[in-house]
């Protein structure tokens, strides 16, 4: 057995990008530059491992250049929800929503291409206020928002990419609102 981060793993068993990525990271020094590009993934490979120890220590380190990216700040979202610090949470949310609509402009969203990634955020965060307002409810309430989430991961179409995103981000927030 050789362990990964306190998760034995047996040598046959076959480690996937996120336990590659995180092993990377964790062996780095925190004042590489290298750091400030590979966090981002670090983060996001966290929640979708569900290693919150790992995700709290990646967005307590985040250098001040990339403490605005969006998959820190979304670590700081599910971190709050961890706590069940629904305030925190909340203004996470809200803040982010004001700087991606702060970004938009008549250049910026001149074709859905162009504004696909901010689109997206916007789609993100709105899913994880209604999976985080869903564990408060009561459960037709909650049948109801999930049967929501179904026909919004609909909207997304082909992008296989985006919806493996989402999916992850939706699973982390889940696990985390039982």
């Amino acid at each position: 057995m050789v362990s990964v981060y306190s998760r034995p793993v047996r040598y046959d068993q076959k480690l996937t990008r996120e336990d590659v990525l995180l092993n990377y990271v964790q062996g780095m020094s925190q004042s590489s530059s290298t750091v400030s590009k590979l966090l981002p993934f670090a983060t996001e490979a966290s929640w979708e491992t569900g290693r919150w120890d790992m995700l709290e220590k990646y967005v307590s380190i985040a250098p001040v250049e990339i403490g605005g990216n969006f998959n820190v700040n979304i670590g700081r979202t599910l971190l709050a929800l961890l706590k069940k610090d629904y305030k925190t949470f909340d203004g996470t949310i809200e803040s982010l929503r004001e700087n991606i609509a702060g970004s938009l402009s008549a250049d910026t969203t001149s074709s859905l291409a162009v504004c696909h990634d901010s689109m997206l955020r916007l789609h993100v965060l709105t899913e994880l206020e209604m999976i985080a307002q869903a564990s408060r409810e009561d459960e037709p309430k909650r049948v109801e928002i999930l049967e929501s989430l179904d026909r919004r991961l609909e909207v997304i179409g082909a992008y296989l990419n985006d919806k493996q995103y989402l999916l992850g981000l939706r699973r982390a927030t889940m696990q985390l609102c039982r």
